[in-house]
Formats: C-alpha cells, structure tokens, sequence
C-alpha cells in the first residue's frame, strides 16, 4: 500500500493522470421507426399491417389489435364520384400470422349499401430481415351481400346481387434508407360470378420520414389491368400516382391519406385515399434489441 501511495504521488507531482484514460462509448440512438419490435424482430414501422393509402407490408406482432376507419372516392372522367367507407378489424396472431375482417359500404349513382364482407389472412415467411424484402402471403375471400345495379339491364328488372370474389397478394417491403421506406404489392382478384371480372397489377409505395414515425411523405403508385369473361382479349389498364401523406396525432393513432391521379384512358381522373386507424395492446421492444442506454428517449 505504501508503495502504491508513493508511485501515485510520484506521477500527480510529475503531472502525469495516475488513472488511465478510458476511451468514451459512442452510442447511436436508434430512430423510434427503426426500433426492433415483437418476437419477428420487425421494425416499428413495418408493425401496422398498413404501410400507406393502398399498399400494406408484413404482419402485426402477436397480440395487437387494430381497428381501421377507411374512406376511397373514386372520380371518375364522366359521371357521379363513388365513396366507399371500410371497417376493418386487424388481429396479429402467433407463427406470423395475421387475420382480418372488413365490412364496405359505397354510395355510388344515388345508391347506398353494404356491399362486401370480406375475410383476410396474412402469413410471413420469415421473421424480418430473414428473407430479401420480407416476403408474406396473403389471401382474401370477398361475399357479396349488396345488388349489382350496373347490372340492370332495363328498369323493372331484377336486380342481380354482387358476385363473390377471392384475391391473393405478395406483400414486399425493406427499409431502404434510414428515412426511406418502400412497400410492394402483386395482386391478383377474380370474381367467382357475374362479369367474372378479373383485375391483376400492383400497388407500391414510398414513404420518406420527416419526423421519423410522427410525420412522413412519400409517393404511391396504383397499376391495374381489368377484363371481363366475355373480353379477355380486350382489357382496360388504369395507372394512377400521387403524393401520400402520414401523421401520427399519438402514439397509438395513424392517419394516412394519399391522392392518385390517373394517367391512361381508362383510369378515372383521381383516386383519394384517407385512412385512420387506432392500435389496441402494446407492441413490445424485443428482447434483443440494443442496450437501453442507446434507444432513442
């Protein structure tokens, strides 16, 4: 002890340190849209179902639950605009899996019904950042429960009701920046009668953080390719684009709104999108994530 007493003292009076200097910790605080959440290890931003107005990415972590107040208006070139207002109820399950239910009700050429209930389920092929650009599987089944009236070929005859119809999707999404998101959709939907319509295409969507989860703009984009059973040979092409818009007012609400303007013959002359959803249950940090002392506060 004496010996070390008389070594410290030795260096002070040479003005030397007698502890060594220890380099400091750099420790970069993660961006709350980039924090890695649930059990899929997925970043928060890719854990709402929705990724923007038209285009959806992943699954929920088990355990959420979100409800979704949706609103389209379809403008059209000539004629009256359509509105259809959605309910949708989205339930994050275990093994990446996710089921929802919608009920849609449109108000098109003076008519106002419920038009389709509509089952869906969504099943990840890997936990996040497993697979490129984080493939999943979807499927949905449509009943028609309202009346075709565009059908009606004189007036005082029957009405048909809506066919059903069944559409499958590859989700894709990655982050491609640390402020740049992007979001892919194929998509393929077939009605089981009436026209026997069929519509393939894609959605896909760009989404650029200005205040990381809180604010973001971005650009989304809509291809559609339509036929009927009797006009395979002779399809309608819509392509629409336009800027989108997202705000989250708090931490468990979202509202995402996009205006797509079409470019082809074919198209209508604008789509609007306005989305708002509300999350129930918490989604979690994983367990694995960085220390506390580096999250974002």
């Amino acid at each position: 002890m004496l010996v070390a007493g008389l070594t410290m003292l030795a260096l002070t009076a040479r003005g030397e340190d007698p502890v060594p200097a220890v380099p400091a910790a750099t420790i970069e605080a993660r961006q709350e849209s980039q924090e890695l959440v649930g059990p899929y290890q997925q970043p928060r931003w890719s854990a709402r179902g929705r990724f923007s107005g038209d285009t959806d990415v992943y699954v929920l972590p088990p355990g959420e639950f979100f409800v979704d107040a949706d609103y389209r208006a379809t403008i059209p070139k000539h004629g009256r605009t359509a509105h259809l207002f959605t309910q949708e109820f989205e339930a994050g399950l275990p093994h990446r899996i996710q089921l929802a239910y919608e009920n849609n009700v449109e108000i098109k050429d003076g008519h106002s019904q419920v038009t389709e209930q509509t089952f869906e389920a969504r099943y990840a092929l890997a936990d996040w950042g497993k697979i490129p650009l984080n493939p999943t599987l979807f499927a949905e089944y449509k009943l028609g429960v309202g009346k075709d009236f565009g059908a009606q070929e004189n007036p005082g005859d029957p009405i048909p009701g809506l066919p059903d119809a069944f559409e499958i999707r590859i989700l894709l999404g990655e982050q491609l920046t640390p402020r740049l998101q992007w979001a892919l959709n194929l998509f393929h939907e077939q009605q089981t009668g009436g026209e026997r319509e069929w519509e393939t295409g894609f959605s896909q969507a760009f989404s650029y953080a200005l205040l990381d989860e809180d604010l973001k703009v971005g650009m989304e984009m809509q291809f559609i390719r339509e036929t009927e059973f009797d006009s395979r040979w002779d399809p309608e092409y819509q392509f629409n684009i336009g800027p989108s818009f997202t705000w989250k007012p708090s931490r468990r609400s979202r509202l995402d709104v996009a205006a797509l303007f079409g470019t082809t013959e074919d198209s209508p002359s604008a789509k609007i999108f306005a989305v708002f959803s509300y999350a129930f249950g918490e989604t979690k940090e994983s367990e694995v994530e960085t220390p506390v002392s580096g999250r974002r506060r």
